[in-house]
C-alpha cells in the first residue's frame, strides 16, 4: 500500500520582493513617459501639459485602488500646515537667492536666456502661471514625491535602508525622469559633460525635495521647493534677459 505524502507547502514570496517589483515597475513607466511617450506627442506645450495631467491622475487613482492613503501620498489634511509652512519659506529662499543673483554684477549673466528673450508675453504667462505650476511642478510632485514616494515606503517599511533608501531611490528616478531634456540641450552644448550635470544637479534637487517631504510628510513642502527654483527662477531670468 503506497501512502500519499503531503505537499510541501507553496513557499510564499516575501511582502517586500512583491512591492519592492511595483516600486521598479512604477518607475519604470514614469522614467518612459517622460522620455519616450511625451517626445513622441505634438510639441505644442499645452497637450504635453494635458497628457502628464492626464497620466497622473491615472496614477494617483491606481495607487489609490492599491491601497495608498492619502497620509501615503503626502495629502493628509493634518500634514497641510507644516506642508504649507516648509514649502512658502522655500520659495522665500528661492526668491531671494536669485534676487541676489539678479543683483550682483558677476552672477547676473548666468541667469540671461535668449530663448525666454524671443518669446512672446503670452507665451511667459502661459508657462508661468499654467505650464510649469501644473504641467511641471504639480504632476512631477504627484508622481515622484507622492506615488513614487509612498509606494516605496510602503515597500521598506521597517527595513534598516528605508529612510535613505526612499530618497536615494526617488530622486534616481527622478533624475532620470529628465533624460530626455538633458539629451536635447545639455549644459553649455557638451553632450557628455552636459547631460551629467543636468542629471545629477536634478539628482540633487530630488534629494532635497523627498527629505523635505519625508520630515514635513506634505507634498506641499516639496511643491514649494519646486515652485520656488522653476517659476521665481523664470521670474528672474526674464527681469534679466530684457
Amino acid at each position: 500500500m503506497t501512502v500519499a505524502l503531503p505537499a510541501a507547502p507553496a513557499r510564499r514570496v516575501p511582502a517586500v520582493v512583491v512591492l519592492s517589483a511595483v516600486v521598479a515597475a512604477v518607475a519604470v513607466v514614469l522614467v518612459a513617459w517622460n522620455n519616450l511617450l511625451v517626445p513622441a506627442l505634438p510639441a505644442d506645450p499645452v497637450v504635453r501639459m494635458i497628457a502628464n495631467v492626464v497620466g497622473v491622475l491615472v496614477l494617483v487613482l491606481a495607487a489609490r485602488a492599491g491601497g495608498l492613503t492619502w497620509r501615503d501620498l503626502g495629502l493628509c489634511p493634518t500634514t497641510w500646515r507644516a506642508g504649507i509652512r516648509w514649502g512658502g519659506a522655500a520659495v522665500g529662499v528661492a526668491a531671494l537667492g536669485y534676487a541676489a543673483a539678479f543683483l550682483l554684477p558677476a552672477t547676473r549673466p548666468l541667469l540671461e536666456n535668449p530663448g525666454v528673450e524671443s518669446s512672446s508675453s503670452s507665451q511667459l504667462v502661459l508657462r508661468a502661471l499654467l505650464l510649469i505650476p501644473v504641467g511641471t511642478v504639480l504632476c512631477e510632485e504627484l508622481a515622484f514625491r507622492g506615488v513614487l514616494h509612498g509606494l516605496t515606503e510602503r515597500a521598506w517599511a521597517g527595513r534598516l535602508w528605508a529612510g535613505r533608501g526612499v530618497v536615494f531611490a526617488v530622486a534616481s528616478a527622478f533624475a532620470v525622469w529628465h533624460l530626455a531634456g538633458a539629451l536635447a540641450a545639455p549644459v553649455g552644448g557638451v553632450p557628455v559633460f552636459g547631460v551629467l550635470v543636468v542629471l545629477l544637479v536634478t539628482a540633487l534637487g530630488g534629494v532635497v525635495m523627498s527629505v523635505v517631504r519625508r520630515r514635513t510628510g506634505s507634498l506641499f513642502a516639496s511643491i514649494g521647493i519646486h515652485l520656488g527654483t522653476n517659476v521665481v527662477g523664470l521670474v528672474a531670468v526674464l527681469l534679466a534677459t530684457r
